[in-house]
């Protein structure tokens, strides 16, 4: 049976049709595979993700070296190397630059596997008694807030060459599984930078003695009472409060000579006419405190005495963050302290979570 010439030429413009069709659908399957290969591979793989599950951070610093901390990637597929001014390079081992010069900043790299992942810098400590330091003091801030992240802005943003803790680092308590959270991820930036001098409140000392963030952060002595040294400037940690034992140890680190400027930390304020306070007197510039929720600026026996509680933590019950009677000045908003130790004096400025100057003082130096 033949088949009309009409019905023929339609049936064969069917196949081309339908050959047509099935090479759009190729064509169109192959796109289709492309675009997912490329949005897999080069989009959705994100390229710049972090390695490091904490850090890395600046624990420790001296005129001559420094140390780099991180968790996360094989130690043996890490390395650290520090750049100074003059273009001399210094890498790290196990974590610890040696040799370096004083009073140089130097900008670090943590390569994994050959390619750049986290990078900072620090500032050697100088040898020149008469040399400007700058350092920020803030307290009870690790509660892992929006205004302890703005607080650790703060602080980066200044540039210092450490930061100073007044205790209550972790909040409720300092649980390993809650550090990141309340100290190295809002910190993290400044962390970069410069080491933290962690002074032990009783929310961190609650468990295990505050071992936990003895541990993380690597604070030498047993981390309860130590003496920090950076230039001219010295700092004695004294813990959570001014107990027989703490007061002795104080006398007895302040009995010892110093030319440069000293500052005590300890983490409930002092009251007039105790002990430790009347110890001080006519010894430190200033004394460092937090545990009450505020800023406040006192003078306590002849001592300038800063309460550095506006961290991040917030003020909580209302009656138990009250204006000491005695305050010369008293806030209860965001903030840290910038302190700038100069060859004439210390001055002593809050500075709130928006970047305002708040308070300022000033003590000659001796």
């Amino acid at each position: 049976m033949s088949v009309p010439p009409d019905s023929a030429r339609l049936i064969r413009r069917l196949r081309v049709a339908l050959v047509l069709l099935a090479m759009l659908l190729g064509v169109a399957l192959v796109a289709v595979i492309a675009i997912v290969f490329y949005w897999n591979t080069y989009l959705l793989n994100d390229r710049g993700g972090d390695p490091f599950t904490r850090g890395p951070f600046v624990a420790g610093l001296s005129a001559t070296s420094a140390e780099v901390r991180f968790l996360g990637p094989d130690t043996s597929a890490v390395q650290l190397t520090a750049i100074a001014p003059n273009g001399t390079h210094v890498v790290a081992k196990d974590g610890l630059f040696a040799g370096l010069e004083p009073g140089q900043r130097y900008v670090w790299t943590a390569a994994v596997d050959g390619i750049g992942q986290a990078s900072g810098s620090f500032l050697t400590a100088p040898t020149d008694p008469d040399a400007r330091v700058t350092f920020g003091v803030l307290g009870d801030y690790g509660s892992g807030s929006a205004h302890e992240y703005a607080v650790g802005r703060g602080l980066d943003a200044i540039d210092p060459a450490f930061v100073l803790t007044t205790g209550d680092n972790s909040y409720p308590v300092a649980l390993p599984q809650l550090l990141d959270r309340n100290i190295f991820r809002p910190l993290r930036g400044v962390m970069s930078e410069a080491p933290l001098v962690v002074n032990l409140g009783d929310h961190d000392t609650f468990i295990s003695g505050g071992q936990s963030v003895i541990d993380a952060v690597g604070l030498p002595g047993g981390g309860l009472r130590y003496v920090w040294q950076y230039g001219p400037v010295q700092v004695i940690v004294l813990g959570d409060e001014a107990d027989a034992a703490t007061v002795a140890y104080a006398k007895a680190e302040l009995a010892k000579p110093w030319s440069g400027v000293r500052f005590i930390a300890i983490h409930k304020a002092l009251k007039p006419g105790e002990p430790l306070s009347l110890a001080v007197k006519g010894k430190v510039t200033a004394v460092f405190s937090g545990h009450l929720h505020r800023y406040e600026r006192r003078i306590v026996d002849g001592t300038l005495n800063i309460t550095a509680g506006n961290g991040g933590q917030g003020p909580g019950d209302p009656a138990h963050t009250l204006r000491t009677p005695e305050a010369v000045y008293s806030t209860l908003d965001y903030g840290f302290a910038r302190v700038d130790v100069s060859p004439t004096g210390t001055r002593i400025e809050m500075i709130d979570e928006a970047g305002v100057v708040r308070d300022s003082v000033t003590v000659p130096r001796p």
